[in-house]
């Protein structure tokens, strides 16, 4: 690697740190950051840091010391080149008299993909894509899964003890988790478009699912499979602003319209008397939700599982031990699953371990 490649590298590793910024605000738009330097130096830095807000290339130019006109402009995915909630990036970039652009990653957005590098090359700047490409693309699996499928992306989250239990016989589940890794279970909320439990849950728990104790810019959506609509009308999920009720064609239509006022009722097709999971995701999808966390239950984290659905696991195991011959699972399927397949239980591969207070921490995937 010659000396100027590796500082094109260092540049584009500082855009991707600076990216990060907009975890909490920027989805369902992506995060990306973005660095200019002129003459060796950076003079400008951004990012993406909330949905509807300037791109990371604006609020770079922005900030530019001593004018941008001859620079070179570092930015993690491709610029947008049609007019959105703001005006098309590469626009800015050519008025601003930028010499060369660095991209890391190309936009899965159809309406953007590709066209970014021909605009820029036409109005005489100098392109080059794939600079850290697959750091680029690490930073946004949920944005590049909905803008090329139109399906959410789904991050599984769990709490349980050492032994797999999520609760004991009578339902008691507090706490099993630390205050830090309760901590991070609000950090994973804040990043997600919804956030999604089981009518069991609940029912045993009386849960809010909001986001506290991490600045968002809006609560992500509340979501309950609730295939009969028991949800009790004084339930605390009903006190958040954006709530979705999916049923199906079992549930009591009065409980339905005592509720249709406060709630949005996704009535979906059913499969062995639950809601119907893929129908779920393409409806949430269709509502432009990019990103969902599922937290529970058992059943619930083992329908997602056996039907192939979940793109990501976050396990937090605390060191304690519940035992007993009625605690409930962590995970819940039917035997008849297990006793159909060759290969004992479904395995799954750790991407990353570390730790939560005196939690465990693990990231697999199925």
């Amino acid at each position: 690697m010659t000396s100027i490649e590796a500082k094109d590298n260092l540049y584009m590793s500082r855009a991707i740190e600076l990216a990060a910024r907009g975890r909490y605000g920027a989805h369902p738009n992506p995060m990306v950051g973005a660095v200019i330097v002129k003459r060796g130096r950076i003079i400008g830095e951004g990012a993406h840091l909330n949905y509807g807000g300037p791109h990371a290339e604006i609020n770079a130019l922005k900030v530019c010391r001593g004018g941008a006109r001859g620079a070179s402009l570092y930015v993690t995915l491709e610029p947008c080149s049609a007019f959105g909630k703001t005006p098309p990036c590469t626009e800015a970039v050519i008025k601003a008299g930028l010499r060369s652009v660095f991209i890391g990653a190309p936009d899965p957005n159809p309406a953007n993909g590709g066209k970014a590098a021909a605009l820029l090359r036409r109005a005489g700047l100098k392109v080059r894509t794939g600079l850290l490409k697959k750091e680029c693309e690490a930073l946004n699996p949920a944005f590049n899964k909905f803008m090329r499928t139109g399906l959410p992306y789904v991050t599984l989250k769990i709490a349980q003890s050492l032994d797999g239990k999520i609760a004991d016989a009578a339902g008691r589940s507090r706490w099993i988790s630390s205050p830090q890794a309760r901590l991070e279970g609000h950090r994973l909320r804040a990043e997600a478009d919804a956030v999604l439990a089981g009518i069991g849950t609940v029912l045993a728990d009386d849960p809010v699912l909001n986001v506290r104790g991490v600045k968002v810019r809006r609560q992500p959506f509340v979501v309950a499979l609730d295939s009969s609509f028991r949800v009790p009308r004084k339930a605390r999920i009903l006190g958040n602003e954006r709530v979705i009720i999916a049923t199906t064609r079992r549930a009591s239509v009065t409980a339905m319209k005592k509720l249709s006022g406060d709630v949005k009722i996704l009535v979906l097709p059913s499969e062995k008397g639950r809601v119907s999971l893929p129908a779920l995701l393409k409806a949430l999808g269709a509502l432009g939700v990019s990103h969902i966390l599922v937290e529970g239950g058992g059943r619930v984290i083992g329908s997602f599982i056996t039907g192939g659905l979940a793109d990501r696991f976050i396990c937090f195991v605390s060191p304690l031990v519940i035992g007993g011959t009625k605690s409930r699972n962590s995970m819940v399927w039917p035997d008849a699953l297990n006793a159909g397949r060759r290969e004992l239980g479904i395995k799954a591969g750790i991407v990353s371990v570390g730790r939560a207070g005196p939690d465990l921490m693990l990231e697999l995937k199925f």
